[in-house]
């Protein structure tokens, strides 16, 4: 990426350490002495809960879908039995995913089931705006901020040090409003292009007067320093994380974390859920990824010591109902995922379960029975100790689900 003249003055107030960032990573930066990082993975393309964690002995859920979509039947081997389930069921994670079954049963995984936006539409585009900017319509979308920028924003995180970073061409949904955000999506590339055309800025710059004048020796700073920084950068030893996005993505939010770069909130993405054709086949994969992804970082942070809260969740969960082209269409409720070593109250499933017979579902789908805003409001609360009065306009926080 090129870096042109307005986002170097986007980049004004940053100071000089940063760190790489490899696509579907953004991170925001602080000066939040010892609070837990807070990593926050988008799951775009509705990710199928049934299919991850479902009560695998309902007989509705039997009646609606082939065996092979749902996880006690969705594999080689059985799905795998989790504990302390929200009702008498047989509760079973999918059986490519034994790496979240072990933070599960070690207390560090807590999964809340019937979550989501509590919204009426299914719209990939409208439900993922809606998340990314912590609203329920379109109304306060059109008035919104990212959720991210406005807790960033809310709290001074980056006023002596990097704000916001996004590995993306532009600034993600979640970090819209904030005018310290800078775009980057790939570490090697984040230059100005050349060593003339460097030479020639740092002449254009270093006298000129006024906010021009040290907006860009500000902003050819934050370029030096990340490239001082992700020289430094050490690789992961072979074998510690996978090779795929979501494993890149991770392992850098882990280095940089390790690194003690001040780096207070993550966002990584994985984008392999829309299973409207063949979900058998194609969730698998897509389990084991993830599966490897978070396991994998969470080994890390846990060797090293280091505090870090994850929230993982999907804009929404699919249909009860298959399809007649051996997937699923696009639903309400889900399963949401808070990992981390820092108090998190795993090993449960939290949320109010009110079944899958017809009579309770929400036109066909899971219903909604926890705001996915209380989830990251818990969170932020209980790790962080600085969630904002006004984070979400027009939420009415709800008791807390003993997460921590």
């Amino acid at each position: 990426m090129l870096i042109s003249r307005r986002s170097i003055l986007k980049s004004a107030a940053l100071a000089s350490a940063a760190a790489a960032s490899p696509a579907g990573l953004k991170m925001a930066f602080g000066a939040t002495p010892g609070a837990p990082t807070l990593v926050f993975l988008l799951l775009r393309g509705g990710m199928d809960g049934l299919c991850l964690l479902a009560p695998s002995n309902d007989t509705n859920l039997a009646a609606a879908r082939p065996p092979t979509l749902y996880p006690q039947n969705s594999g080689t081997t059985p799905g795998l039995p989790i504990a302390n389930g929200p009702s008498a069921n047989d509760w079973r994670l999918h059986p490519n995913a034994p790496g979240l079954k072990a933070l599960y049963d070690a207390g560090q995984l807590a999964f809340i089931h019937a979550a989501g936006i509590p919204a009426s539409s299914r719209s990939h585009f409208q439900m993922q705006a809606f998340l990314e900017h912590g609203v329920i319509d379109q109304i306060s979308l059109n008035n919104a901020n990212g959720w991210i920028a406005r807790y960033a924003l809310a709290n001074g995180l980056g006023t002596s040090n990097f704000a916001l970073l996004s590995s993306d061409p532009t600034t993600p949904p979640s970090m819209s409003g904030a005018p310290l955000a800078v775009s980057m999506p790939n570490p090697a590339q984040f230059n100005v292009g050349s060593a003339n055309r460097a030479a020639f800025l740092q002449t254009a710059y270093r006298n000129a007067p006024g906010t021009l004048g040290a907006s860009g020796r500000n902003a050819l700073s934050t370029v030096s320093g990340f490239a001082k920084l992700s020289a430094g950068f050490t690789p992961p030893p072979a074998g510690t994380y996978g090779t795929d996005a979501l494993s890149s993505a991770l392992s850098v939010v882990a280095e940089v974390i390790k690194k003690n770069a001040g780096l207070q909130v993550a966002e990584a993405e994985f984008s392999a859920w829309d299973t409207h054709v063949n979900q058998q086949a194609r969730f698998a994969p897509s389990v084991t990824t993830l599966n490897a992804g978070i396991s994998n970082f969470m080994k890390d942070m846990n060797a090293t010591g280091h505090k870090v809260t994850m929230i993982v969740m999907s804009e929404f969960g699919r249909r009860v109902k298959s399809n007649a082209s051996g997937g699923t269409d696009h639903g309400h409720g889900n399963v949401m995922m808070v990992i981390g070593n820092n108090g998190v109250k795993g090993g449960k499933i939290y949320g109010q379960w009110l079944g899958l017979n017809p009579s309770v579902l929400d036109l066909g789908d899971v219903p909604v029975t926890t705001d996915y805003r209380s989830v990251i409001s818990e969170v932020i609360s209980k790790t962080r100790g600085d969630l904002p009065s006004n984070l979400f306009a027009g939420y009415t926080p709800t008791p807390a689900l003993g997460l921590f």
